[in-house]
């Protein structure tokens, strides 16, 4: 069973609360910041054909030393024209300092703690033919969070912004440590975006309100066969049904991305009305040729956190995401999210399409 917890200790702030639940519906109203409470590393990205059997050998192509992680999505924060501030932790070394250059060249404030007497990990992205991708991950200094080092940022963070959490960081005790101790002084009117991992789950003292959480289809189908119930497990099988399940299982606004397919989003705010019943909202995505969807979820996660951050309506965000999403899979590269003004006339094609339908 994965955890969940039905209740949480938010605390309480004088300034008032954003317009709506997920931003406004005009983006007009002062833009937030985009907080990662994550992990950097660094991607040792390759191509071939797939991956050997075992004991095997296989030939692949070198494809460059990479930023990766939750560097993606701040990249993609970035794009979309957001403020990006970096939490994950920084060793000494040279790829430590390798982060730190690609932060300071994207515009990102790097407020992660300093970890003396180690490096930060590498992750081996290995892509195959059909695009898809397989991580083999060492860990380093960004594994070694300090107890209060998240907290203490995050108590100053302000309504509007927008605390991204990468959901695998809970994998390291000492990061789970500190993110739990960090959700428990998070304020009121902080959005959080957890990128949930379904190995571990949600973390103790993940907010009710102003969060949603993201997954994709095979995520969000392995969250199912851990929840140990027959029927979560067959409804996870088609994108539409996940999104109401897990939205069921985890009680908080849940979207399940889909490739091709799109996304959807359920949102307990939203059932049982006539006018839902108890539907999940279908978010549509742009058709492409894709040839590498190494970072695909980043720059989905990275565009939405940042559109929320904006104040810009869940809906738009949920398709300026998607649209980040597929577009990036048209170039090679982990941070490859496309430009705002290619992501925002993606998304009104998108809807110019469906008005006309």
């Amino acid at each position: 069973m994965i955890p969940l917890f039905d209740t949480a200790h938010r605390v309480p702030t004088t300034e008032p609360p954003p317009p709506s639940r997920h931003g406004s519906t005009n983006g007009k109203d002062p833009a937030g910041r985009v907080v990662l409470m994550g992990q950097i590393l660094v991607d040792l990205a390759v191509r071939g054909e797939a991956l050997p059997a075992s004991g095997g050998d296989v030939w692949a192509i070198d494809e460059g030393m990479h930023v990766g992680g939750g560097f993606n999505a701040l990249v993609a924060a970035r794009r979309m024209g957001a403020e990006a501030v970096s939490l994950s932790p920084i060793g000494e070394g040279p790829y430590s300092s390798l982060i730190q250059a690609a932060l300071a060249r994207e515009g990102i404030t790097d407020l992660g703690p300093r970890i003396a007497g180690i490096d930060n990990g590498f992750c081996i992205a290995f892509t195959d033919r059909t695009g898809e991708r397989t991580f083999i991950s060492t860990k380093g200094a960004e594994t070694m969070a300090p107890t209060s080092a998240w907290a203490d940022f995050v108590r100053t963070m302000s309504p509007g912004d927008v605390l991204y959490i990468d959901g695998y960081l809970m994998d390291h005790p000492a990061n789970r440590e500190a993110a739990e101790a960090a959700l428990r002084v998070l304020p009121e009117g902080v959005h959080v975006l957890l990128d949930v991992s379904p190995v571990i789950g949600i973390p103790d003292g993940l907010p009710t309100d102003d969060v949603i959480v993201s997954m994709n289809l095979r995520e969000a189908q392995e969250i199912g066969q851990q929840s140990g119930d027959s029927s979560i497990c067959d409804r996870c099988r088609e994108p539409h049904e996940a999104a109401r399940a897990m939205l069921g299982l985890l009680g908080r606004p849940v979207v399940v991305r889909a490739g091709a397919e799109g996304a959807y989003f359920a949102d307990p705010s939203a059932v049982a009305t006539d006018a839902c019943d108890e539907d999940a909202l279908r978010v549509p995505t742009p058709r492409v040729e894709a040839i590498d969807t190494n970072g695909a979820g980043d720059a989905h996660s990275g565009v939405l956190a940042a559109s929320l951050a904006r104040g810009i309506a869940v809906e738009r965000a949920l398709l300026l995401a998607n649209c980040a999403g597929a577009l990036s899979t048209t170039v090679v590269g982990p941070a490859s999210c496309p430009t705002r003004s290619q992501i925002e006339a993606a998304a009104d094609a998108l809807e110019a399409r469906a008005d006309g339908e």
